[in-house]
């Protein structure tokens, strides 16, 4: 029950998310034709050449990226969607719990013989199919764009399909993890609050925050621009994946974070007083 009514609630707004996401995937697409033109990309090179690392970093452009590379490009253009998919698996978790309480649809479910735990566990589960099935949406869709940009440029290279879904299938993993990090999160802020109406707000600030941070940390260097690198946003970044140049300790971090925020919040929501 818990289920199919969470998958059915947040399955409208995963299209709406999705459809706005792949506008602006078509968009940043539309380039690859013109950046991956021998004189266009040399003209590119010598511009971020004129930066430092920090700020090339902070741009999404690691060493060693060659945007010609379409795996790596696709790591760049999720670079900047990612800050919108990780706003919605928070939002996603955030929404969750709480939602319930505020509409008072908290008194219909406990008219039905259910735990407090088997409430998390029903959200959860719906949630995280939500969000693959929004990744697998994006996922396509990046195929097909890319199949169809890459036809446009006289001068761009022959881009193969399993080029492109070996660069999808590393950038989506990444997503995927950092994603239900973000999520757990959501979910910890959703168990210890009464009401959803300002939980995308807060969602969304959080995850600008933590970016606000990473850019600072990146600026700033030392032991700040370490830290940073534990955040989920940095330790599944999406060029780390294609590059294969992983984070471990940040990976583990991040695991190790998902796996409190979840423990935390089957504590906190078993012990809350629900009023209905």
């Amino acid at each position: 029950m818990i289920f199919n009514m969470e998958f059915k609630s947040n399955f409208a707004k995963m299209i709406s998310w999705a459809i706005v996401l792949i506008i602006l995937l078509g968009l940043m697409l539309a380039f690859y034709p013109f950046l991956a033109e021998s004189q266009m990309n040399s003209l590119f090179n010598s511009v971020l050449e004129s930066f430092n690392e920090p700020t090339r970093n902070i741009l999404g452009f690691y060493e060693g990226m060659d945007i010609v590379n379409i795996g790596d490009y696709l790591a760049l253009v999720y670079h900047y969607l990612g800050i919108l998919i990780f706003v919605f698996a928070m939002q996603l978790g955030a929404n969750s719990l709480a939602k319930e309480q505020s509409s008072g649809n908290i008194e219909y479910i406990y008219s039905n013989p259910i735990s407090k735990s088997e409430i998390v566990t029903g959200k959860f589960t719906a949630n995280i199919l939500i969000y693959i099935l929004f990744l697998i949406i994006m996922a396509l869709a990046s195929f097909g764009l890319v199949l169809g940009v890459s036809s446009l440029g006289s001068d761009t290279p022959q881009v193969t399909s399993f080029e492109i879904i070996e660069g999808l299938v590393k950038v989506f993993v990444g997503l995927l993890g950092s994603g239900l990090v973000f999520m757990s999160i959501g979910f910890f802020f959703s168990s210890m609050s009464k009401s959803a109406l300002h939980q995308d707000a807060v969602s969304a600030l959080f995850v600008f925050l933590l970016v606000l941070l990473t850019i600072v940390g990146k600026v700033i260097g030392d032991v700040f621009g370490m830290v940073v690198t534990y955040f989920p946003n940095e330790a599944f970044r999406p060029y780390s994946f294609v590059s294969a140049n992983l984070n471990l300790f940040g990976l583990i971090a991040n695991a190790v974070i998902f796996i409190l925020m979840i423990v935390l919040t089957y504590t906190i929501y078993s012990n809350k007083e629900l009023k209905y």
